[in-house]
């Protein structure tokens, strides 16, 4: 049976309200938490500024970008940039031709930035974060440092904006849509907001002959800076995280990663477990190393990873299969995420546990 027109119309515009409310929900959602990955350990300056400087090798640049939501609205993306480096290792040089010899202790600088819009860029704020971290040697078994402690701190000038002309608002709501060439009605175009805020962190590392380890916190926000823009208080929830993660050496050229991160604030609580399976390819000429898991964000999305390390570039691939309240909007489509990481003049064993002769996972 045929439908009139009006009908079709008056499903075009309930379809459109319901896509615009998704939207809409999704953007408060996301303006009530932090910026944060599925890979939250390719970006270790949001994770913990305990990290800054904490790998193996004396410099590190890594890039995250992620992409969400583009099927319920505009999508909701977000990019870094960092680099850190490990400054111990770069100032002890070798005491002689072709030695190297490796302090104890660490000390790292970092600086990122990153980026995250959403709601048609709409909504912008920007991040320009500067950290450092101290990494100390707790136990050594000969040449071997089996057990660090660390202590990070890190400041970040952030840049918040509201652009109103990005939005559709009821007076542009016409009978066959939205119109955004009507006028919105709003007295002024948007708003911008700027603040300092910090953040602190502590990670314990360790290992053995068959694996290795590391449990850290992180707290931030902890001056709760306010973003009203009205003079009253509106103070910014702090974001408490505990992680960890944990790899067995299975063969000579495999291993198994588990790892884990929990963080909450006033309005959020999250739980994210996983698991990732390293195959190393022994007949490759540059050592390469491939990556393939499974992490669950309990409540939220199912997340298979791939990775492949080559030599000094690591790179990283996910997507979020949304298994949240949310999906029948969504279709099941959450997030894509890639990760690249780059460790340069890596001549020496870097800040972390280790030992000399043996070479353990570097992921």
């Amino acid at each position: 049976m045929n439908r009139p027109m009006h009908q079709f119309r008056h499903l075009r515009i309930r379809r459109a309200l319901l896509v615009f409310m998704a939207g809409f929900s999704l953007a408060i959602g996301a303006s009530a938490q932090d910026p944060h990955f599925s890979q939250f350990y390719a970006s270790p300056m949001t994770l913990n500024p305990a990290n800054t400087g904490f790998f193996y090798g004396d410099m590190r640049m890594s890039s995250t970008y992620r992409n969400q939501w583009q099927s319920v609205s505009t999508p909701f993306t977000t990019t870094t940039v960092a680099a850190d480096f490990s400054l111990f290792s770069l100032f002890s040089n070798a005491r002689r031709p072709g030695i190297w010899e490796r302090p104890a202790d660490c000390f790292g600088f970092g600086i990122m930035g990153m980026s995250d819009m959403s709601n048609n860029r709409g909504l912008k704020s920007s991040y320009l974060s500067m950290a450092l971290a101290y990494n100390k040697a707790l136990a050594k078994d000969g040449e071997q440092v089996t057990q660090m402690l660390g202590l990070g701190f890190q400041s970040s000038f952030v840049s918040k904006r509201v652009d109103y002309n990005r939005f559709t608002f009821s007076r542009q709501f016409t009978p066959t849509g939205f119109d955004q060439s009507l006028s919105n009605g709003e007295p002024i175009n948007g708003f911008r907001l700027n603040y300092l805020d910090f953040a602190t962190g502590i990670i314990y590392s360790g290992m053995n002959d068959k694996s290795q380890w590391n449990l850290g916190a992180s707290y931030y926000h902890f001056t709760r800076p306010n973003e009203s823009i009205s003079g009253e208080e509106h103070k910014l929830d702090p974001r408490f995280s505990v992680h960890g993660r944990i790899n067995f050496q299975i063969t000579d050229v495999t291993s198994l990663y588990l790892s884990g991160l929990y963080m909450k604030s006033a309005l959020a609580e999250e739980v994210t477990t996983g698991a990732v399976f390293e195959l190393w390819l022994p007949d490759v000429e540059y050592r390469s190393n491939i990556f393939a898991g499974v992490y669950v964000r309990h409540g939220d999305a199912i997340i298979p990873q791939l990775g492949l390390k080559m030599d000094k570039l690591h790179v990283g691939l996910s997507y979020d299969v949304n298994m949240s309240r949310l999906k029948t909007g969504s279709q099941g489509r959450g997030g894509f995420e890639l990760s690249l990481s780059f460790f340069a003049d890596e001549i020496n064993e870097g800040c972390k546990p280790y030992h000399p002769n043996k070479p353990y996972p570097k992921f």
